[in-house]
């Protein structure tokens, strides 16, 4: 089995599962004993403001309207993704990383690193849950990039890789080495 750790997982268009329909996730972990993600492009309403006092329980004033993401329908500790080796607790890929240890997430939000994402919860599947969904095509996989993880392009994330996947493919499948974003320009 080949790991999708620091890979995209893609919602297919087909894909109807409320809590993952035009996701995309971050993969933290895949291996025999199962998989996690984060989904990416969820943000609540909810902001670092909003929930400092569970943070930081003894700061009085702190203030940053960066908002929160849902990471998943699965329970778990705040988590920070962001680019600080130095307040890392695992490399997710080269250059990016994840912290759930409390007192580095502290630290990190205290600093309010950017680019960062601070995420509630997270996505999980069994051993061969993953693999099961995949093979029913609900997924579509792509390298992840610092750029899609910390996405600012204008549109919306899923629309973006999904053009992009169109495009990569259409350019296989015609033996077109470059596709231009927008081919209306050629």
């Amino acid at each position: 089995m080949k790991s999708l750790k620091g890979h995209l997982l893609i919602a297919a268009p087909s894909l109807l599962d409320p809590n993952f329909v035009r996701t995309v996730l971050l993969m933290l972990e895949h291996n025999e004993e199962g998989a996690a993600g984060i989904i990416l492009n969820r943000p609540t309403d909810a902001e670092v403001t909003q929930i400092i006092s569970q943070v930081f329980p003894d700061q009085e004033e702190f203030e940053w309207d960066k908002a929160i993401h849902l990471g998943g329908p699965v329970p778990g500790p705040l988590m920070v993704i962001h680019t600080m080796a130095d307040l890392a607790d695992q490399e997710i890929l080269d250059g990016v990383y994840s912290c759930i240890d409390a007192t580095k997430v502290q630290e990190i939000i205290r600093r309010r690193a950017e680019p960062s994402l601070i995420v509630a919860n997270y996505a999980g599947w069994g051993p061969g849950q993953l693999e099961a969904e995949m093979e029913q095509d609900s997924w579509l996989t792509l390298p992840a990039s610092v750029e899609h993880i910390f996405w600012s392009e204008a549109g919306d994330l899923w629309d973006g890789i999904v053009k992009q996947i169109h495009s990569a493919r259409l350019a296989q499948l015609l033996g077109i080495r470059h596709f231009p974003a927008d081919p209306s320009v050629n």
